[in-house]
C-alpha cells in the first residue's frame, strides 16, 4: 500500500500548496454497503450475468460509459475494514482491523469460540486522535482535504468505529457536514412511518439521526438521503468552493425493507 500512500499524500500537498496552480475538482464517493457484484445492470465481468439482466441500474451504466470501471480489487468481507481503509489507504490487516464495529465501546464483536481466544484486533474503530484503546490511529483524508480549503460532506452510514469513541462522530474526521452518520452498520428502519428507527420519541442505537424532517412522511431512507446530500452542495457551488462528497447509503444493508416505489418491479 506504500506507494498508494505516497501518490495520495503526494496529490493532497500539491492541492495545500498555496503555490501550486491547479485546479481542484470536485470529488463524490459514492460507497454502496454489501453490494454484490452481481447487483446492478452494468456488468462487472466480461459479459452480462441472469442478475445483471435483473437489475435496473441506469446511473451505474452511465457512470461507466462516461468514466472508467476497475473490476479487479480487493475488499475487506465485511464493512468497518473497508471503510476505515478507504479513509486512511492502511489495508485491513495493517490496520488491525477485521471485523465490524459494535454501537458499544470496548465490545467485541467475534463470536466466541471454544477452542481458540479472540483476535488482538483493534475494535473501537479509527481514531483520529492519539491514545485511544484498541483502535487504529492515523489522520484520515478527508482532513486533509478540509485543511486544503475543501468544503467536506458526509451523507449516510459512517460506521468507522464504536460509540463513544471520536472516530464515531464524522465531525472527527474532517467533515465540515455530517448527516445520518454515527456508530451504528445498519440503519434500525428505511421506512418514514418508523422514523427511521427514532420511535416514540426514543432513538434505538441503530435509529438514523438528522432526518426529522422526514420523519411520517412517503420518503424511503435512501431517497432522503439522496435528498439531503444535493442541498449540502448548493452552498460549495454558489460559493465556488471545490467539495468532497462522501456519500455512503445504508442501503442495500439489512433489515430487507422495500421502497413502495419499487416493489412491484421487483
Amino acid at each position: 500500500m506504500k506507494p498508494i500512500l505516497t501518490l495520495l499524500f503526494s496529490i493532497l500537498i500539491n492541492i495545500a500548496s498555496a503555490d501550486a496552480q491547479i485546479q481542484r475538482p470536485n470529488i463524490i464517493v459514492f460507497l454502496v454497503d454489501d453490494m454484490g457484484w452481481q447487483d446492478s445492470s452494468l456488468p462487472f465481468w466480461d459479459k452480462a450475468t441472469p442478475l445483471n439482466k435483473l437489475y435496473h441500474t441506469p446511473n451505474m451504466e452511465r457512470l461507466a460509459k462516461e468514466g472508467m470501471k476497475f473490476t479487479n480489487a480487493y475488499a475487506a468481507p465485511v464493512c468497518t475494514p473497508s471503510r476505515v481503509a478507504m479513509l486512511t489507504g492502511v489495508n485491513p490487516a495493517h490496520a488491525g482491523i477485521t471485523n465490524w464495529t459494535n454501537t458499544e465501546k470496548d465490545k467485541n464483536t467475534d463470536a466466541a469460540d471454544d477452542q481458540f481466544l479472540p483476535a488482538k484486533w483493534n475494535f473501537n474503530g479509527l481514531s483520529p486522535v492519539a491514545g485511544t484503546a484498541n483502535t487504529l490511529h492515523a489522520t484520515p483524508f478527508p482532513q486533509l482535504l478540509k485543511d486544503a480549503g475543501y468544503f467536506t460532506i458526509h451523507v449516510g452510514k459512517a460506521h468507522w468505529a464504536a460509540a463513544g469513541t471520536p472516530g464515531a462522530s464524522p465531525y472527527s474526521m474532517g467533515f465540515i457536514v455530517n448527516i445520518a452518520g454515527h456508530a451504528a452498520g445498519n440503519p434500525q428502519s428505511y421506512l418514514p412511518k418508523e422514523n427511521y428507527g427514532n420511535i416514540m420519541g426514543k432513538a434505538t442505537p441503530r435509529a438514523v439521526p438528522d432526518m426529522e424532517e422526514y420523519f411520517g412522511s412517503e420518503t424511503f431512507l435512501t431517497e432522503a438521503l439522496t435528498l439531503e446530500a444535493l442541498k449540502t452542495l448548493e452552498a460549495p457551488i454558489n460559493n465556488k468552493q471545490p467539495f468532497f462528497l462522501n456519500m455512503a447509503h445504508y442501503a442495500v444493508h439489512v433489515p430487507i425493507q422495500g421502497d413502495k416505489r419499487f416493489l412491484q418491479k421487483y
